[in-house]
C-alpha cells in the first residue's frame, strides 16, 4: 500500500458506506470509521438499516477521501463483503478507535463493531489519486 493511500487512511475518521436494500436498491451512510492494514472498522446499531442489510446482504462499498485537494481529489474505494467482529476481537476494535481518536465515544459502548477487508489494489482502475480495492 502506498504512503498517499496509508495517509488517507490515517487522516479519515469519517467514510461513506454503501449496502444493497431488500429490493437491490443502494443505500448509502455516512459511518466513523478507523483503519488498520488489513481493514476498515465502524461501529453501528444493529437496528440501523444498513446493519440490517448487511445481515441480509454482506456486500459493501467504503469511500474514504483526502481533505487535501491541493493536487486534486483523492479517494480510496474499498469493495468487499462486510462481517460483524466477533465478540472476542470487538475490544480489539475499540481499542484500535481509542488509540486513534483519543478516545472510544460512549455513543458506540452498546453498538455492534463491523470491518470488511481492505484486499487487493486493482491496479488497472486505480489512478494516481483515486485508489480502488477488492476483496
Amino acid at each position: 500500500m502506498n504512503q498517499k493511500v496509508k495517509d488517507i487512511f490515517a487522516e479519515s475518521m469519517l467514510a461513506t458506506l454503501a449496502t444493497v436494500n431488500e429490493d437491490g436498491s443502494p443505500w448509502s451512510t455516512p459511518v466513523h470509521i478507523v483503519a488498520d492494514e488489513d481493514a476498515i472498522y465502524w461501529f453501528s446499531s444493529e437496528e440501523a438499516q444498513h446493519s440490517g442489510n448487511l445481515a441480509r446482504d454482506e456486500r459493501v462499498s467504503v469511500t474514504l477521501f483526502s481533505r487535501d485537494e491541493s493536487r486534486g481529489p483523492k479517494g480510496v474505494y474499498i469493495n468487499g463483503k462486510a462481517e460483524k467482529v466477533s465478540d472476542d476481537a470487538r475490544n480489539a476494535t475499540v481499542s484500535l478507535y481509542a488509540a486513534r481518536a483519543g478516545r472510544f465515544p460512549n455513543a458506540f459502548s452498546e453498538m455492534a463493531a463491523y470491518k470488511v477487508q481492505i484486499g487487493a489494489l486493482n491496479e488497472q482502475k486505480s489512478t494516481s489519486n483515486c485508489w480502488y480495492f477488492y476483496s
